[in-house]
């Protein structure tokens, strides 16, 4: 019962990974709710006319032209920085409104950083540090004619050692002034970027400030007297661009057009993915198929029969760890077991045998042991000569053994195993019959000169 309870929180925390998550429906251009962007949209369409106004959720760059204008809203898509870049430096304008979408590898592209706002802002609305006031900066500029204060949401504050500033929010401490909107030149184009995306939305714009800079945002982006003039006399365009619009084409050089695209669709759907979590019929596919493998895995484990287990205490005990001369035999002839241990034993028993043949208790050197079991009777000339390289090999060995040299010791084959055991046997059946015949009063082997 424990386990099927674990499973079923398992699948409630698999459900609630991949289920998707809304983002907060804010910033649409046809809402007139406090969030919403139609107040916006009537001012753009005062200053540039309502047939020159594009407020659509796409944008194709090839089809801009160097007098059109941009403003860019919390986008939510992978910026063409390239294409914006190109766009500005040809003679084009853009506003960016962004506090937390995905305008930073824009502003990155231009070295504009985002930096906090004061904690304690010397201004501030309702007392809330999160609706800061700002005032202008110094220094005049066009886009501050008649501002005096602007009401800011949960803005983020930008630098940049050369843009103009327009707008601060000033600390109430030391009276240090941090940025929020910056203005300066690309080549033949303007790039404006405000740290709050709020500025220009239904329930801001109640503000005369607020109302007054982004009127004067919007004449910022469509003036276009820097730019020359085509002969066809067509208006400039003034293109709202709100959250996660879709992008296509490629301004100016379009050899990297595709690739930039596939790249950009790949970092939008990650974004999307991260933002609104999987579509729901993929959801509801991997639902399905995590329900059906848990009762599969149910079934099999209540309808199945347990294989009878067998006590401990009636199992055979492995013969390795019985102890005594079998268990010891068992380790030393182990698969994984060093074949040198093998020969070690080998040489344990000749010596031992020798020694009880000739009545020592330790065995002396190896040429000693030979020498005196010749003396004494108990092997031939040709069986000592056989057991002197037994014993000389047996040495090595246990040499290589007590250095524990691993590499060496691995040299020792099952082979020379059988070859030691051979040559032992050989040996030892000769002492043995040597003994014998000396209990029974024969006389000793003769020398061999």
């Amino acid at each position: 019962m424990s386990r099927i309870r674990l499973v079923l929180a398992v699948f409630a925390l698999a459900v609630a990974f991949v289920a998707p998550r809304h983002s907060w429906a804010a910033y649409l251009p046809v809402s007139a709710d406090w969030d919403g962007l139609s107040d916006l949209v009537e001012l753009a369409k005062d200053e540039a006319g309502a047939a020159n106004v594009v407020v659509a959720g796409s944008i194709d760059y090839s089809a801009l032209k160097p007098e059109d204008g941009i403003v860019l809203l919390h986008p939510e898509s992978a910026l063409d920085v390239e294409s914006l870049s190109r766009f500005l430096r040809e003679g084009g304008r853009v506003a960016v409104f962004d506090d937390f979408g995905s305008g930073d590898d824009l502003l990155r592209h231009f070295s504009i950083q985002r930096i906090p706002l004061p904690a304690n802002p010397a201004l501030e609305l309702r007392k809330n540090p999160a609706l800061a006031i700002a005032e202008p900066a110094e220094g005049p500029h066009p886009v501050m004619h008649g501002v005096a204060r602007v009401v800011l949401n949960h803005a983020s504050g930008v630098a940049h050692h050369e843009l103009s500033p327009l707008l601060c929010v000033r600390s109430e401490g030391d009276g240090e002034r941090i940025n929020v909107a910056l203005a300066g030149a690309v080549e033949k184009g303007h790039l404006l970027v405000v740290g709050d995306s709020s500025v220009p939305i239904n329930g801001m714009l109640r503000f005369p400030g607020n109302k007054t800079f982004t009127r004067n945002v919007l004449h910022y982006v469509l003036d276009t007297k820097d730019v020359p003039q085509k002969a066809t006399g067509a208006s400039p365009k003034l293109y709202l661009l709100v959250g996660a619009f879709e992008q296509k084409g490629s301004y100016g050089d379009d050899s990297q057009g595709s690739t930039m695209g596939k790249l950009h669709a790949i970092v939008d759907f990650f974004r999307a993915f991260r933002r609104d979590g999987l579509p729901p019929y993929v959801t509801y596919l991997l639902c399905f198929l995590v329900l059906g493998g848990l009762v599969a895995w149910v079934v099999s484990r209540a309808a199945g029969l347990h294989r009878p287990v067998s006590p401990r205490y009636v199992k055979a005990i492995p013969v390795a760890a019985q102890g005594g001369v079998a268990g010891h035999a068992a380790i030393v002839a182990a698969r994984g077991t060093t074949r040198a241990l093998a020969a070690l034993e080998i040489k344990s028993a000749v010596e031992e045998e020798l020694c009880a043949a000739l009545d020592v208790e330790h065995p002396p050197a190896p040429d000693e042991l030979v020498r005196r079991a010749r003396a004494a009777g108990l092997v031939s000339d040709a069986t000592a000569r056989s057991l002197r390289s037994l014993l000389t090999y047996l040495g090595q060995v246990e040499t290589l053994v007590l250095s524990r040299r691993a590499e060496a010791m691995r040299r020792v084959r099952d082979a020379d195993v059988v070859r030691c055991a051979k040559t032992a046997r050989t040996v030892l059946d000769e002492v043995r019959a040597a003994r014998n015949s000396a209990m029974k009063g024969d006389p000793p082997l003769p020398a061999q000169v």
